[in-house]
Protein backbone atom coordinates (compact mmCIF):
# COMPACT_ATOMS: atom_id res chain seq x y z
CA UNK A 1 0.00 0.00 0.00
CA UNK A 2 2.64 2.51 0.74
CA UNK A 3 4.17 1.87 -3.28
CA UNK A 4 0.58 3.07 -4.10
CA UNK A 5 0.37 6.02 -2.01
CA UNK A 6 3.95 7.15 -2.99
CA UNK A 7 3.16 6.76 -6.60
CA UNK A 8 0.17 8.68 -6.26
CA UNK A 9 1.94 11.48 -5.02
CA UNK A 10 4.42 11.30 -7.27
CA UNK A 11 1.46 11.76 -10.13
CA UNK A 12 0.07 14.39 -8.30
CA UNK A 13 3.25 16.37 -8.15
CA UNK A 14 3.71 16.31 -11.77
CA UNK A 15 -0.13 17.49 -12.41
CA UNK A 16 0.98 20.69 -10.12
CA UNK A 17 4.48 21.43 -10.97
CA UNK A 18 5.16 24.41 -13.26
CA UNK A 19 7.82 22.49 -14.36
CA UNK A 20 7.67 18.95 -14.86
CA UNK A 21 11.14 18.72 -16.97
CA UNK A 22 12.69 19.61 -14.00
CA UNK A 23 11.00 17.54 -11.98
CA UNK A 24 10.92 14.98 -14.07
CA UNK A 25 15.31 15.64 -13.85
CA UNK A 26 15.26 15.49 -10.34
CA UNK A 27 13.60 12.37 -9.65
CA UNK A 28 15.62 10.43 -12.50
CA UNK A 29 18.76 11.99 -11.32
CA UNK A 30 17.89 10.85 -7.40
CA UNK A 31 16.65 7.57 -8.26
CA UNK A 32 20.20 6.93 -9.47
CA UNK A 33 19.36 6.99 -13.26
CA UNK A 34 21.02 9.40 -16.07
CA UNK A 35 19.23 12.42 -17.67
CA UNK A 36 20.42 14.19 -20.60
CA UNK A 37 18.58 17.61 -21.66
CA UNK A 38 17.37 16.98 -24.79
CA UNK A 39 17.17 19.38 -27.84
CA UNK A 40 13.44 20.07 -28.01
CA UNK A 41 12.79 18.20 -31.59
CA UNK A 42 14.40 15.66 -30.85
CA UNK A 43 12.85 11.90 -30.00
CA UNK A 44 13.14 11.52 -25.88
CA UNK A 45 12.20 8.47 -23.98
CA UNK A 46 11.96 8.64 -20.14
CA UNK A 47 11.78 5.01 -18.02
CA UNK A 48 10.99 5.82 -14.08
CA UNK A 49 9.61 3.80 -11.78
CA UNK A 50 8.69 1.12 -14.38
CA UNK A 51 6.81 3.17 -16.78
CA UNK A 52 7.94 4.39 -20.07
CA UNK A 53 6.85 7.85 -21.98
CA UNK A 54 8.13 9.15 -25.43
CA UNK A 55 7.74 12.33 -27.27
CA UNK A 56 9.55 14.81 -29.12
CA UNK A 57 11.48 16.59 -26.69
CA UNK A 58 11.34 16.08 -22.78
CA UNK A 59 7.89 18.17 -22.26
CA UNK A 60 5.80 15.61 -24.62
CA UNK A 61 7.51 12.49 -23.18
CA UNK A 62 6.67 13.75 -20.06
CA UNK A 63 3.21 14.41 -20.51
CA UNK A 64 3.14 10.86 -22.30
CA UNK A 65 4.71 9.46 -19.33
CA UNK A 66 2.20 10.42 -16.69
CA UNK A 67 -0.95 10.10 -19.18
CA UNK A 68 0.88 5.93 -18.61
CA UNK A 69 1.59 6.45 -15.28
CA UNK A 70 -2.13 7.47 -14.55
CA UNK A 71 -3.17 4.16 -16.73
CA UNK A 72 -1.19 2.23 -14.73
CA UNK A 73 -2.35 3.61 -11.29
CA UNK A 74 -6.02 3.28 -12.17
CA UNK A 75 -5.48 -0.66 -13.48
CA UNK A 76 -3.65 -0.92 -9.93
CA UNK A 77 -6.49 0.50 -7.75
CA UNK A 78 -9.43 -1.44 -9.38
CA UNK A 79 -7.29 -4.72 -9.03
Amino acid sequence: MTEQINFQNIIEQFRASIDPVALMRQFVVESGGYWTDPEDTALFEIHFLGIAGAGYGASDAIKNWLDNAQRTNAVDTAA
